[in-house]
């Protein structure tokens, strides 16, 4: 516009077509970053709400209801294991040392069953003081031994709270399927037996006192 109307100094504020267009260009691409940005954030807090939907709060790992949706409709195959885990006399540790000191406990447990699950492995806190891990391709051996690793470990651990130090365990059974058509609800149920048979015939049990449902 200078150049098709040789007006070389501004002695006004320009007032044409040009101006017109590159206004509301401007507009529209004021209003189309702020759209795309909105819209990121809000994908953004619609993944973080999901996430948080099947995590549990306190330990990070997996919910009860994130744990059964990932092995619904027959996602449960019979090379895999489940482990079921309940810490042992966790009310004592909550009256001793109070909640705060029983969340310390949970987060400790839940960390040694993080480090040992293998990648597509999957741990879940499923209720106050019980853990499951499914291990995917798996044998019975694999799973007894990984439940006394992360027993031995966890036994081993010194948790630290305001009112002292706290030892704790924890017990556990295992059950493998026992077919292609068994669901997972049932293997748990039978996970959940074994481990209540180690707990009466004594908690912290190691590998070889390990009560299992095959």
């Amino acid at each position: 516009m200078l150049l098709h109307g040789q007006k070389w100094v501004l002695d006004a504020r320009p007032d044409n077509w040009a101006e017109h267009f590159n206004a509301i260009m401007s507009i529209a691409g004021i209003t189309g970053i702020g759209a795309l940005s909105l819209g990121l954030n809000q994908s953004r807090a619609a993944r973080r709400h999901q996430q948080e939907a099947r995590t549990d709060s306190l330990t990070g790992l997996l919910n009860r209801r994130a744990l059964f949706d990932s092995l619904s409709n027959g996602q449960l195959h019979e090379s895999d294991a489940v482990i079921a885990f309940d810490l042992d006399r966790f009310k004592a540790i909550n009256d001793r040392h109070g909640h705060c000191g029983g969340y310390l406990v949970l987060r400790c447990f839940a960390e040694v069953l993080r480090l040992h699950a293998r990648q597509g492995d999957l741990a879940a806190r499923t209720s106050g003081e019980e853990f499951i891990l499914v291990m995917r391709d798996t044998s019975l051996a694999l799973a007894i031994d990984t439940a006394e690793r992360i027993r031995a470990s966890f036994a081993a651990s010194d948790v630290k709270a305001a009112r002292g130090e706290i030892k704790a365990t924890a017990s556990a059974g295992v059950a493998l399927p026992q077919s292609v058509d068994e669901s997972f609800e049932d293997v748990l149920k039978r996970a959940d037996a074994a481990l209540y048979k180690a707990k009466d015939t004594g908690r912290n049990r190691d590998s070889s006192q390990f009560q299992v449902a095959a």
